[in-house]
């Protein structure tokens, strides 16, 4: 590889699991995003593909997006719930604009090894951001196997951590979080568990936090007015004489026959100069997109009289490509020493994150009428070099940040306004329910409110006619839907958008179980935690053929066309006892969820029907306590009783229910 060529990881590589690691639950906050992006984020997060989540029907990450921006329905990005505010009128920023992530990573095989991680982003959660803009990206993580052990940045790490907490807290009280609570069929709750784990290992997180954060929000200060100390406590003090300042987006242009300096950017300097930070006569460069740069583009000569430069963001040739055509969108400061006698930056520093540097982005605080909700952070970047020829790629500012110095802007004419931000949608509010219950009945179905969710609203059906209601059900005469649309009325007039549907097993939004047999179902079992696959596109090889299901170890049965149903069923039996035998207690919810899916799922196999005409119930075995896990063996613990009624349901569900328990008892 060429010694200049230098390959960061993208945004979406940023979701990235590590190796061994699953995310079990993660929330999310932006102005915007769309599906293409957040199917590849959670195909990374969960090792699981768009069909295998589908399937699953649980919410792996919780996504809260500026209320103007449409929502993304359930069945558009599997495994992710996008939350509508609560109340538009009482919303405490102007727009949701901070674009951050934080993640939690459970080891596969080491139950109690986590990983959290903090991504601040300055672009969006979209496709457009990967591949048309120039944005930037920072990201931090917490392994629990480093808590208790000497490191000199863990205090740090783990404060940035719960200072993002402490922002989703409360953004948490602003949106709809019934979804979430969501618990599955049956009292068995897998979702809330996850987000329990979460919850409990940023409690951990938080016992080895510091006093200081690089992480900051504006919910009550500003990012202008919090700047000067957080660039203080990078520990790297002194004045510097070179600043940068990019965004892609600045304050509108006022109208005036002699434009000034805009003034955010004239604030930022003086406020820097004013804490010590900036020399008195700085070099100053304002990076731009050139056919968008708002009041630059008016401001020009007075900048140059400030003996400021206006340059246009660079390429970044280095990470794109000599054809990439890219448009700013980061928005960032970059401040350091330079010096003729040396090519390295001297005490640098940098912000970056989602506050534009205008008005309501940079120098106000949240509102719902002035500042938006911004975050961003504010960092020492370490060693850093101004020539890419005397450093490693990862250490040149030119690599790292959208900076050229080859060229400057000294003609009007070569800088446009641009146009004004698209007004925002309809907002995306609170449904009278964030969910329906699915109950199968002799022709169609209802759908069913939750408990205690006495709303008024219509559910819509596929020509868009409301349904009929016979209280809190709404008859559905054909099969049964993944989501519906509701519509619903308040004093700001109507509103509609389409919630999910839980079936039967608690599954959200969820593709139907497909019938299988005796060999898939074991194989469907015997992966377990890992997703089953759903869809023939899950088991594609590169070429499109399908593949063909391992044989042997046994693991699988490798007679699939001559045993006979009695083999067969006792296989099966022999190899679910041994396999949930080895079962965590922590991993025992789901287990009895992926039990119940799959083996109703065999309910009109050949094999089922023998037994029905022996009279036998070939599940009684599963009943004896040898075959089950010391936490569950018998029905004087919860995990024993959830077990054994799950069993019932099968039961029930084969018709083999009050048949004669093999050899006659359970005892």
């Amino acid at each position: 590889m060429a010694k200049n060529r230098f390959c960061p990881p993208s945004l979406v590589q940023h979701f990235d699991a590590p190796e061994d690691f699953k995310c079990i639950f993660g929330w999310m906050c932006g102005y915007s995003a769309d599906a293409s992006f957040l199917n590849d984020a959670l195909e990374r997060l969960t090792r699981e593909t768009k069909g295998q989540r589908a399937s699953r029907g649980e919410i792996s990450v919780a996504l809260m997006l500026d209320p103007g921006h449409p929502a993304i329905e359930p069945t558009e990005v599997p495994g992710l719930a996008h939350l509508p505010l609560l109340s538009f009128r009482n919303k405490p920023f102007r727009l949701l604009h901070a674009k951050v992530a934080l993640l939690g990573f459970r080891h596969v095989e080491k139950l109690d090894h986590w990983r959290l991680r903090l991504i601040v982003s300055t672009g969006n959660w979209t496709r457009q951001t990967l591949e048309e803009s120039l944005d930037l990206a920072w990201s931090i993580e917490v392994d629990s196997d480093e808590l208790g052990r000497e490191n000199s940045d863990l205090p740090l790490r783990c404060a940035d951590i719960m200072a993002s907490w402490s922002m989703f807290e409360f953004l948490q009280s602003c949106f709809d979080m019934r979804l979430l609570n969501a618990s599955t069929a049956h009292g068995m709750d897998t979702r809330s568990g996850k987000r329990e784990s979460l919850d409990a290992w940023l409690a951990q997180c938080a016992k080895y936090a510091g006093s200081e954060t690089r992480f900051f929000d504006n919910r009550s200060k500003s990012l202008l007015e919090q700047l000067p100390d957080l660039v203080k406590s990078t520990k790297v003090e002194g004045k510097r004489n070179y600043l940068a300042m990019g965004s892609g987006f600045f304050e509108g242009a006022p109208f005036s026959e002699q434009p000034s300096v805009p003034k955010v950017l004239e604030s930022i300097v003086k406020q820097l100069q004013a804490s010590d930070l900036l020399i008195q006569k700085p070099s100053v460069d304002v990076i731009v997109n050139p056919v968008a740069c708002q009041s630059v583009a008016s401001a020009l000569p007075a900048m140059m009289q400030r003996g400021w430069q206006v340059r246009a963001a660079s390429k970044m040739e280095a990470v794109f490509g000599s054809n990439a055509q890219r448009s700013l969108h980061a928005k960032f400061l970059f401040s350091a020493n330079t010096r003729e006698t040396s090519s390295r930056c001297g005490k640098p520093w940098v912000y970056l994150g989602s506050g534009n540097l205008t008005g309501p982005g940079f120098d106000s605080k949240s509102s719902s009428s002035g500042g938006n909700l911004e975050a961003g952070v504010v960092f020492s970047p370490g060693a850093l070099y101004w020539d890419a020829e005397d450093a490693e790629p990862e250490n040149a500012v030119t690599h790292l940040l959208p900076i050229q110095w080859d060229s400057e802007i000294e003609n009007v004419d070569a800088l446009s306004m641009g146009g004004d931000m698209p007004p925002p949608g309809d907002p995306f509010l609170a449904p009278p329910w964030a969910w329906l219950n699915w109950q199968a009945a002799e022709h169609g179905g209802y759908l069913c409110a939750p408990e205690q969710e006495l709303s008024s609203g219509d559910v819509l059906d596929t020509a868009g006619i409301p349904c009929n209601r016979e209280g809190q059900k709404f008859v559905w005469d054909d099969a049964p839907p993944l989501q519906v649309r509701v519509r619903w009325y308040t004093e700001d007039g109507e509103h509609e958008c389409r919630v999910p549907v839980r079936d039967e097993f608690g599954r959200l939004a969820a593709t139907p179980l497909t019938a299988i047999d005796f060999d898939e179902a074991w194989w469907a079992l015997v992966g377990f935690p890992a997703a089953m696959s759903e869809g023939e596109e899950d088991n594609l090889d590169e070429e499109g053929e399908m593949l063909r299901i391992p044989q042997g170890n046994g693991q699988v049965p490798q007679d699939n066309t001559a045993s006979y149903p009695v083999r067969q069923m006792m296989e099966l039996i022999e190899r679910i006892a041994d396999r949930q035998s080895a079962v965590e207690e922590t991993d025992w919810l789901a287990w009895c969820a992926r039990l119940e899916q799959t083996l109703s799922r065999v309910a009109d196999s050949p094999v089922v029907d023998y037994f029905k005409t022996l009279g036998l119930n070939p599940l009684s075995p599963l009943l004896v306590p040898v075959f089950r896990p010391d936490f569950a063996e018998d029905a004087s613990t919860s995990a024993g009783r959830l077990y054994e009624s799950v069993l019932e349901r099968i039961g029930e569900q084969w018709g083999i229910a009050d048949l004669m328990p093999l050899g006659g008892t359970t005892e």
